[in-house]
């Protein structure tokens, strides 16, 4: 029992070190925007080290990440004098305006975070500690660690593997170009971050595919009924792409390669009802980024007969056509 009390007091700690360290660092700090920056903190230092930050479990909400805990660790941290609220204004105009609380910290920062962990805060103040809370949710609802946990669900950051891309997100313009495509099968924007274009598919990428089937908006927090798919499966399908799994790949065409992404992802069913629907498309997004072109009705008069390799490379062979020699 005495243990149990300990391990608590410490994670306790933990939480109570963070949000002391953006209460001491950030000038306008409303409890809405810390939940957001501390979730942002716990990705940062899982994409680097492999390792939780904290014991805090977020969920998959709503309106993004939401770690219920911070609630009880703001009351503790005001009753012991560590933090205090102040009375706030979101325009200098007090008729346009609405009050909120703004989260202060009463004494030095904090001494006990390690070094790692303080480089992870100090790489989240930099990039998010000015900006206004509308961009920080875009982008936390938009993190592949929120869209695949479902609605209510805690947020399990071991179910990724920890690289550079579990931090990033698409821009809206590519968002909206993905969207165009699953539509009209326009031909994709390029990535704007050139540290992912390393493979030809990211699985932002597909995850936005699902969400344009969904019906979903590019410029919307998702709708807390499509929240959730295998994220493991999903990454097992791209490492093909990617060749890890097959030494053989390189030697690929492009149709073949499209057919093993769609025939991992069809295996996989990794987006429920419409995993079929997500194979096929991410398939033929592949080939347009490679200079193919599809009839507007491919899926609607075209399905293929079977989800299997051959059947599928003989689909996408049949369905597509290279417009541009250029690779």
């Amino acid at each position: 029992m005495e243990f149990n009390r300990s391990q608590k007091s410490k994670q306790n700690d933990a939480l109570d070190d963070l949000i002391t360290f953006f209460a001491g660092t950030v000038v306008h700090l409303p409890e809405v925007k810390l939940d957001k920056l501390i979730y942002i903190a716990h990705l940062y230092y899982y994409a680097k080290s492999g390792e939780l930050l904290t014991k805090t479990r977020f969920f998959s909400l709503s309106y993004g990440p939401h770690a219920p805990t911070l609630r009880s660790a703001l009351r503790r941290l005001i009753e012991n004098k560590s933090i205090s609220l102040k009375e706030s204004r979101t325009s200098s105009d007090p008729v346009y305006s609405n009050p909120c609380l703004i989260i202060k910290a009463c004494g030095p920062k904090n001494k006990n975070l390690s070094s790692s962990s303080l480089h992870a805060l100090r790489d989240v103040l930099e990039d998010w500690g000015d900006k206004p809370y509308d961009l920080i949710l875009e982008y936390t609802a938009r993190t592949i660690a929120y869209l695949s946990t479902s609605y209510r669900e805690p947020i399990d950051w071991t179910s990724s593997r920890p690289y550079h891309e579990l931090t990033h997100v698409l821009p809206y313009p590519e968002r909206l170009s993905i969207h165009k495509f699953v539509e009209k099968h326009e031909t994709p924007a390029p990535r704007s971050d050139a540290r992912c274009q390393e493979v030809p598919l990211s699985v932002h990428e597909v995850a936005e595919i699902y969400l344009a089937l969904c019906g979903e908006h590019p410029d919307k927090i998702p709708s807390r009924e499509y929240l959730g798919f295998d994220l493991q499966s999903v990454h097992h399908a791209l490492d093909k792409q990617a060749g890890k799994n097959e030494g053989s790949y390189k030697h690929l065409d492009e149709i073949e390669k499209a057919s093993q992404i769609a025939d991992a992802l069809f295996t996989a069913l990794s987006f429920r009802s419409l995993s079929a629907r997500v194979a096929l498309k991410t398939g033929m997004f592949f080939l347009r980024k490679k200079g193919f072109s599809f009839h507007d009705d491919v899926l609607e008069e075209h399905w293929p007969d079977d989800n299997s390799y051959e059947i599928l490379k003989e689909w996408f062979g049949r369905v597509s056509v290279r417009v541009d020699t250029k690779l």
